[in-house]
């Protein structure tokens, strides 16, 4: 592994390359969360866990409400108060991101059982035409 300068799995043995790797992680996790910080705050609002067969996941719920209000805060300072440097960007990402990964699933099943339910659509059919006596086929003299 040494003389490679590789992990078993081909990962660079070198700090500054796993910085690297690390820093291209984080952005493109940033990137896809950004979505999460959109549209998470309406169902976070939506959901009730104490009506739901899961109550206990209120603390998730509520750590997961706090890290979307931490990042709600760093997108509008970087769109309305200027640069955020990309070290600062990532530090301050990075805890958001973590509380994502750990409780996005409880945040998804929450989200799911307080989804308002829809009745199943009925089957639409064509209106049923009237019965025309069939015409002659045209013959000509």
């Amino acid at each position: 592994m040494n003389a490679s300068g590789r992990y078993s799995d081909a990962t660079p043995l070198s700090a500054a390359a796993l910085g690297a790797a690390t820093e291209l992680f984080l952005d493109h996790a940033w990137r896809r969360f950004l979505t999460v910080v959109d549209h998470a705050p309406t169902l976070l609002d939506r959901g009730r866990p104490a009506s739901s067969p899961w109550p206990d996941d209120a603390a998730a719920l509520s750590r997961l409400a706090d890290a979307v209000i931490g990042a709600e805060a760093l997108v509008d300072e970087t769109v309305h108060g200027g640069s955020v440097p990309e070290q600062e960007r990532r530090a301050r990402a990075w805890p958001a991101i973590e509380t994502w990964l750990a409780d996005g699933e409880t945040f998804l099943r929450q989200a799911r059982i307080s989804a308002p339910h829809r009745r199943p659509a009925l089957p639409v059919t064509a209106p049923a035409r009237p019965l025309t006596a069939a015409r002659p086929a045209h013959r000509d003299p």
